[in-house]
């Protein structure tokens, strides 16, 4: 696990992808490297950097960027391949032999042998750059469902590319110009979509996906982008209830076995929920030594979850540390929060409290349960969508009449904005995870996202015609896990130096989720009956018993007490021109927070305030002349 940042480039580069390596010095503190790319025509290529966190073979064998023995290849990678040990057999069986007893010369090995087709092969999360100096091409790619991040810019006939775009901004040939476009996004949803990124001309590498990067000896340019791998390409259902049940017990098993491979301490995250405790549970089977569990807590407070995740801790014998969260915690954490916020997010502050108390333990890898909702129908957005599904047999004209209806009312607005979609499962995500309205979008920014955008990305990702529920799992997986919860989970956790997995999002894992019939996912009275079928036996009856309880900060309070001056000082101020927003439209969202105006929660002004204070922290505006013709608006 690591962070990686590059250039490839026909003239010296090495000075800006130094700043930018150190810019992302956090994500690899046991190492750093920096090499430059020839080509075997003696022209440059470019260079590579590397920031090391050293988890699998500790030694300099693994030291980065790595090149192949034969000096041809160039890599550059972060993550963890899960499945390496078999791979490594598969060279040994075509006479490579491996010297490294980690992952990445094994990737490097696997290239040579199979090129790009290599990564289909990859169970894991990685981000990775390679240059092929006999080809005089470079390389990017990401894993398949968007785990690790990896974000590049085309700038004056260079490819810039960076897992965090703090360090893009740092190489100081990216204009530090906020996305109008992303904005719109990010208020939304409060997370900005990819492939955009919050900054104009910096966009997000699609998961699944291979960029080619060419060179001609004078210029650079990105030539094309493959899909090499999607969890949905092969999304088929299984015959029977009973074989679904028994697949996924052993994918997640099998998952957690590879997730727990590491030469150094490892822990795992216990919310007190299905996914967690499930987690848990393997991992107590299959582990030979004692585990280290952590749970946030809140004291007294309804929020917290620390009843049933002693629970889970006494029935498995792990070691279990209890992390107490105030608001005056949170408050002080604020500055060293939007400092490690490399995009602006309503979410993510736990994971930043959690991660920092995991590693101050001497954890260097700890496990989540992230995704089990995405795969187990654990959001409401799955019981909508068959709700909602008997609105669709409605003649279609009648529905795009609603949908192109405009309210006042921000609930009202929400429920045409559904009915204006083109599926049940599409409108349901939508009003699951809608922040603002398209219309509050428009009068706070002076601009709207084009209609159909998302259905547009379904038709061209997914290879197999999918069930409603298969749907609804999509479009939570490519939108909020992808766009909040990956993203988030990574920034915040690698900002201490702490590798975050995940087994639930796992190939294996979702092949055999998604095949389940939608009929075992949604039962009345049930929570995730797929995951308990699978899991039950391991855990209580109490906690298979007990209502879904989301793990969130009690925000909604603080935001009326301990944090109201804070955020107060942002909304109520002049801050809003630095990102295009009008103080007006700023205030009236803050106004009807504080006067309890139904629909209006304390998200919306939190979204707001994280913008601002994201903005100000990297010293980032909106274009000049649109910003100043908004607020003439």
């Amino acid at each position: 696990m690591c962070g990686i940042a590059g250039a490839f480039a026909t003239t010296p580069v090495a000075d800006s992808v130094l700043l930018m390596t150190n810019a992302i010095h956090h994500r690899g503190p046991d190492d750093v490297g920096i090499a430059d790319l020839p080509s075997t025509a003696g022209r440059f290529g470019g260079t590579f950097g590397h920031r090391r966190l050293a988890i699998l073979d500790l030694s300099m064998a693994e030291h980065q960027p790595m090149f192949s023995r034969d000096g041809r290849l160039c890599l550059t990678y972060n993550g963890e391949i899960y499945n390496y040990r078999e791979i490594r057999a598969e060279l040994d069986r075509a006479g490579i032999t491996v010297r490294s007893t980690g992952d990445t010369e094994v990737l490097l090995a696997a290239w040579q042998l199979f090129g790009g087709e290599m990564l289909g092969k990859l169970r894991g999360m990685f981000a990775l750059a390679i240059w092929d100096s006999v080809e005089r091409r470079g390389y990017l790619a990401r894993d398949e469902f968007g785990i690790k991040p990896l974000y590049y810019a085309e700038r004056n006939g260079v490819v810039l590319f960076a897992s965090e775009i703090r360090a893009l901004l740092a190489s100081g040939m990216v204009p530090r110009t906020l996305s109008e476009e992303a904005v719109a996004t990010y208020l939304a949803t409060g997370s900005v979509s990819e492939p955009l990124s919050i900054i104009d001309g910096i966009r997000a590498v699609p998961p699944g996906c291979v960029m080619e990067v060419a060179t001609d000896g004078t210029d650079v340019r990105v030539a094309g982008i493959r899909r090499f791998a999607s969890p949905f390409a092969t999304a088929e259902q299984t015959s029977t209830e009973s074989q679904a049940v028994t697949d996924l017990r052993a994918a997640i098993r099998d998952s957690v076995s590879h997730h727990l491979i590491s030469d150094v301490p490892l822990g795992l995250f216990l919310s007190g929920g299905l996914d967690s405790s499930s987690m848990v549970a393997l991992a107590s089977e299959v582990s030979e030594t004692t585990i280290d569990t952590f749970t946030v807590t809140f004291g007294d407070s309804v929020y917290s979850e620390a009843e049933p995740a002693r629970e889970i801790a006494n029935r498995y014998g792990t070691r279990h540390h209890e992390i107490l969260l105030s608001a005056r915690d949170l408050l002080n954490a604020l500055p060293d929060v939007f400092s490690a916020m490399d995009q602006p997010s309503l979410d993510g502050l736990n994971t930043f409290i959690v991660s920092r108390a995991v590693r101050a333990h001497g954890i260097k890898v700890v496990l989540s349960g992230l995704g089990g909702d995405e795969l187990f129908a654990g959001y409401p957005s799955f019981r909508r969508a068959s709700s909602l599904a008997s609105l669709w047999r409605l003649p279609s004209n009648l529905r795009k009449l609603a949908g192109s209806a405009h309210f006042g009312d921000a609930r009202l607005q929400k429920v045409s904005d559904v009915l204006g979609q083109k599926t049940p499962a599409f409108g349901a995500y939508l009003a699951s995870r809608t922040l603002f309205a398209r219309e509050r979008v428009r009068s706070l920014t002076g601009r709207i996202l084009a209609d159909g955008a998302d259905e547009q990305r379904f038709v061209e990702e997914r290879s197999a015609d999918l069930s409603l529920l298969q749907q609804v799992s999509f479009y939570e997986m490519t939108g909020y896990m992808r766009n909040t919860l990956l993203r988030d989970s990574d920034v915040f956790s690698m900002v201490h130096g702490l590798e975050l997995r995940v087994p639930l999002v796992d190939r294996e894992v979702a092949k055999a989720a998604l095949a389940a019939p939608d009929s075992l996912k949604l039962k009345r009275g049930s929570s995730k009956p797929l995951l308990v079928e699978a899991m039950g036996d391991l855990l209580p009856q109490s906690l298979v018993q007990r209502p879904k309880q989301g793990f969130t900060l009690p925000f909604q309070d603080w935001m009326k007490g301990e944090l109201f001056g804070e955020v107060d000082s942002v909304l109520g101020s002049s801050r809003p021109d630095r990102v295009g927003l009008g103080r007006a439209g700023v205030g009236s969202v803050w106004s009807d927070f504080q006067r309890g105006r139904a629909g209006v929660n304390w998200s919306r002004p939190w979204a707001l305030y994280t913008l601002l204070r994201w903005a100000e922290q990297n010293d980032v505006r909106a274009p000049g002349p649109q910003a100043a013709l908004k607020q003439i608006r």
